[in-house]
């Protein structure tokens, strides 16, 4: 069957996935489905205290990820001739006869997780013009706010800003950033180490990453304003 088609006869089982596991159910809750599966398989013998004592071990920590509800299941569709198991018990419930039926249940388990189509994708939320504003600005405002180089999407952020009219610059304030960007950055290449440096020099000398700078230190400047 091709993966994500679900088998009419398959659902019992995946509603089953969701129940309780068996690590984790009471002894007398364990005890009630066994005396179900016993009456199932037609097990006239049952087990005396110590050999129930030794199954209810094993099917715990055997299994104990595998829920009740798969294991009524399993010894069920067992009994229907649904698996290529041996189900003849000789009046034994014994741990190999329990994983003959668990193993066959597990790997058609396996097959129907595998039919299951995936849950539809979230759709992602898409923030609105000031969210994107209010985020980069929260994050400058509630950090240290020592380096506007670490102005979180700037670029995106300046645009919106500009457009949006509340980012205005005169040619001398356009000059005064630049400016203050060259200066901050030879004091920091200054204070590099060596191979640091190398590779800062060659930066500032793009264009691209001073026009971005510039516009971090733009940004700063107006959300500072705004917190003063």
């Amino acid at each position: 069957m091709p993966s994500g088609l679900i088998d009419k006869e398959d659902l019992p089982i995946i509603e089953a996935f969701k129940g309780d596991k068996l690590n984790l159910i009471s002894p007398v809750t364990l005890r009630e489905n066994l005396a179900y599966i016993f009456t199932l398989i037609g097990l006239t013998r049952l087990p005396d205290k110590i050999e129930l004592e030794v199954i209810e071990d094993f099917i715990r920590s055997t299994y104990p990820f595998f829920t009740i509800q798969e294991m009524r299941i399993a010894f069920k569709m067992a009994v229907q001739g649904k698996f290529d198991c041996n189900i003849e018990h000789y009046e034994k419930f014994s741990p190999k006869y329990i994983s003959g039926i668990m193993n066959a249940y597990k790997s058609k388990a396996n097959q129907v997780r595998k039919n299951i189509p995936p849950p539809p994708e979230q759709p992602v939320k898409q923030l609105t013009e000031q969210e994107i504003v209010d985020f980069t600005k929260q994050d400058w405002i509630n950090g240290k706010r020592q380096d506007f180089n670490r102005v979180f999407n700037a670029d995106k952020v300046f645009k919106i800003l500009l457009k949006q009219g509340k980012l205005t610059f005169t040619k001398d304030q356009i000059l005064e950033t630049i400016n203050l960007v060259r200066e901050d950055n030879i004091y920091r290449l200054n204070k590099m180490h060596p191979l640091d440096a190398k590779k800062f020099s060659q930066e500032i000398r793009s264009e691209d990453f001073i026009e971005l700078q510039c516009k971090k230190l733009a940004l700063v400047k107006y959300f500072e304003s705004l917190s003063n």
